[in-house]
C-alpha cells in the first residue's frame, strides 16, 4: 500500500506505508475522520495541546459540550490520508458477531421525565421554544485497542451520508458516525446544515410525513433560523430544503445552508464553530436563555463530548467540524451511548422516549455492538 502524508501548507514526500507499529500506536492514541465516502484522515498520537494554531499545523478541535474555556488545538505526531480500500487492508474484515464484552444499562426514564417536565414548563411560560435533553445508556466496560479495531471494522460499512469520526488517548475517547455537520470550509465558502426533526422508520407508516408534521417542522425551523442569524455576519447566505434525509433506521429533516464569505482572509474557522455551538438541534432556543441551564437538569451535566463540536483542519481554508452525535464515548469509569431529542410545546413524552431508544439502537448497530 502506498500513501502520502500531507501537512497543512507543506507537502512532504509520500511515505510508502503506514507501518504496523504506526497503526498500533494509532489504536492506542489517535484520531480519525471520514470526510467523504472514500477519504479517511488518520492522526497518530501523542498529541500536543496548544492554545493556538500556526500555519502548517494539522489541528484537531474537540471540546466537551459544556466547555466554556478558550480554544485548544490538538496537534498530532503524524497524519495520514487513506482510501477506504487502504483502510480495509489495515483493519481487516468485519465480523458478523457483535462485541460480546459490552453490556448496557438502559437509560433512566424517571430522569428523562423530570427533564421533560422542566423543559415543557419553561416553554409554556414563554421562556423557551425548544430544548434538547440527552439520555445515556452505560456500560462498565472500557473499549480498549482491540474493541476500537472491531468498531472501526464495522464503521467501514457506514453509509456515505454519515461522517465517521473519533479520537482517543489511553482510557478516554469517542468514536462514532454522525450525519450532522456544524461547519465546513472549502476555500471562500462555508456550509452547514439544520438537522432536526426525526421519525424512526419503524413508526413511519403510523405518523405524518416529517415535511407535513407541524411539531417536527417547528423544531426544524427553529434550528434553521438560529443558524442563519449566526452565520449571516460572515457573508451571503443561501439555503436548500428542507428535505428528508434517510439513514439506516431513521428519517430526519435537513436543510443545507451555505455562506459565501465576505472577508475570507479574516475568517477563523474554529472560532466560528465555537460561536455556532450549540445550535438548537442540541442546545435550546432562544439562545439568550443560556444553554448552560441544561446542566441543572437530571443526568445532563455529564454530556462530555456528546453533541459537542468535533473538528479537524487539514489545509488552509479546508476544514470540517461535526456535531458529535451517534457515538460511544468512554473514560476510566466506563462507556456511554447517548441520544437527544428536541422538545417543543407539542412534544409527547412516550413518543420522544421511543425516539431516544431508536437513536441509541442505531449507534449500537453501526458500531457492531448489536447485530
Amino acid at each position: 500500500m502506498t500513501q502520502g502524508v500531507e501537512k497543512i501548507g507543506v507537502f512532504v514526500e509520500a511515505q510508502i506505508n503506514m507501518k504496523p507499529l504506526n497503526f498500533t500506536n494509532f489504536l492506542e492514541n489517535g484520531a480519525l475522520l471520514r470526510s467523504e465516502p472514500d477519504n479517511w484522515f488518520l492522526l497518530e498520537g501523542p498529541f500536543e495541546k496548544r492554545p493556538y494554531r500556526t500555519p502548517g499545523d494539522i489541528a484537531l478541535f474537540h471540546p466537551d459540550f459544556f466547555s466554556d474555556s478558550e480554544l485548544s488545538y490538538w496537534i498530532p505526531k503524524a497524519f495520514y490520508r487513506l482510501t477506504t480500500r487502504q483502510m480495509e487492508s489495515l483493519v481487516g474484515p468485519a465480523s458478523d458477531s457483535p462485541l460480546a464484552s459490552m453490556h448496557w444499562q438502559e437509560g433512566e426514564f424517571q430522569s428523562f421525565k423530570e427533564s421533560f417536565s422542566a423543559i415543557l414548563e419553561q416553554i409554556h411560560q414563554g421562556h423557551l421554544q425548544k430544548a434538547v435533553p440527552v439520555v445515556f445508556e452505560k456500560s462498565s466496560e472500557i473499549p480498549g485497542p482491540k474493541e476500537r479495531l472491531s468498531m472501526l471494522r464495522s464503521l467501514l460499512k457506514a453509509p456515505g451520508n454519515l461522517y465517521v469520526f473519533g479520537s482517543w488517548d489511553g482510557d478516554q475517547g469517542i468514536l462514532g458516525a454522525t450525519p450532522e455537520v456544524l461547519l465546513r470550509q472549502c476555500g471562500t465558502q462555508v456550509s452547514t446544515m439544520a438537522l432536526a426533526g426525526t421519525c424512526p422508520k419503524t413508526e413511519a407508516t403510523q405518523r405524518r410525513s416529517l415535511l407535513a408534521d407541524p411539531k417536527e417542522r417547528l423544531e426544524h425551523d427553529l434550528v434553521v433560523q438560529d443558524i442563519l442569524q449566526s452565520l449571516g455576519r460572515f457573508g451571503t447566505l443561501t439555503t436548500q430544503g428542507p428535505e428528508i434525509l434517510e439513514l439506516p433506521t431513521l428519517f430526519h429533516l435537513k436543510t443545507e445552508i451555505a455562506c459565501q464569505l465576505a472577508e475570507a482572509g479574516s475568517f477563523s474557522f474554529f472560532e466560528a464553530c465555537q460561536g455556532l455551538h450549540p445550535t438548537p438541534a442540541l442546545g435550546l432556543s432562544p439562545r439568550r436563555f443560556g444553554y448552560q441551564w441544561l446542566q441543572g437538569l437530571p443526568e445532563q451535566k455529564d454530556r462530555g463530548g456528546f453533541g459537542a463540536p468535533w473538528g479537524m483542519q487539514w489545509a488552509e481554508q479546508e476544514a470540517l467540524c461535526l456535531v458529535a452525535i451517534r457515538n460511544i464515548q468512554w473514560n476510566e469509569s466506563g462507556a456511554r451511548i447517548g441520544s437527544g431529542c428536541g422538545l417543543v410545546a407539542q412534544s409527547d413524552l412516550q413518543q420522544e422516549w421511543r425516539e431516544l431508544f431508536q437513536k441509541r439502537q442505531s449507534v449500537k448497530k453501526i458500531l457492531g455492538l448489536e447485530s
